[in-house]
């Protein structure tokens, strides 16, 4: 399958395809190593916590209160009203 991406740098492009060639593996199957590397290196990071793990402050707040925080900080702030 041809896949085209997008704004990729030049440089960083030619870095990509000699690495794949020194390592000696063709471009798609070294993109594929690169994404497996990074899937079990970031393992268990905070970043998998924070983006899938339980929403702890879900419901926390009705909307009113929120409403409410909301415009009494942006007056101790003085900001706008959107």
């Amino acid at each position: 399958m041809d896949v085209c991406i997008k704004n990729i740098n030049e440089e960083e492009w030619r870095v990509f395809k000699s690495e794949s060639i020194r390592h000696g593996a063709k471009i798609g199957d070294f993109f594929a190593k690169v994404i497996q590397e990074h899937h079990t290196k970031c393992k268990g990071s905070n970043w998998e916590k924070i983006l899938y793990g339980e929403k702890k402050l879900k419901g926390f707040l009705t909307q009113s209160e929120y409403m409410s925080h909301k415009s009494q900080f942006r007056k101790e702030f003085t900001m706008r009203e959107f």
